[in-house]
């Protein structure tokens, strides 16, 4: 009976030790990278990349490495958590891991084009 308990507080404290790990370190990733899109309501391309794109982004591998946020353009005129380039064009998709800008895509053509330059601004 007391072997039971041990092997069964013993599965469990790995379990849990595993568990905390996994959330610390999927929780830093996300932490210490972002895509910001830089958008604007009345946008007719930035529409079109929403539902093109934005509604499979969430779905994707890069979203759990850069998860996407979304800005109005007349609220990044002021945004100054990170030192960013300000831009006029919408959409504006600008990469940013550890707190310094890797890249970024202005405007949108197509998804083929978008995932190319995607994977030339992430690929490590």
């Amino acid at each position: 009976m007391i072997y039971i308990f041990k092997v069964s507080f013993l599965k469990f404290v790995i379990l849990f030790v595993l568990f905390v790990k996994l959330t610390i370190s999927s929780s830093q990733g996300k932490e210490n990278s972002l895509l910001l899109m830089v958008t604007d309501k009345t946008c007719l391309i930035c529409m079109i990349w929403e539902k093109q794109i934005g509604k499979i982004y969430s779905k994707t591998e890069i979203s759990s490495k850069f998860p996407l946020s979304r800005i109005e353009i007349h609220d990044f005129v002021n945004y100054t958590k990170y030192k960013l380039e300000k831009t006029s064009i919408t959409p504006t998709f600008i990469f940013i891991k550890d707190d310094n800008e890797k890249g970024r895509i202005k405007g949108y053509t197509n998804p083929e084009m978008f995932w190319w330059q995607v994977d030339e601004i992430v690929g490590d």
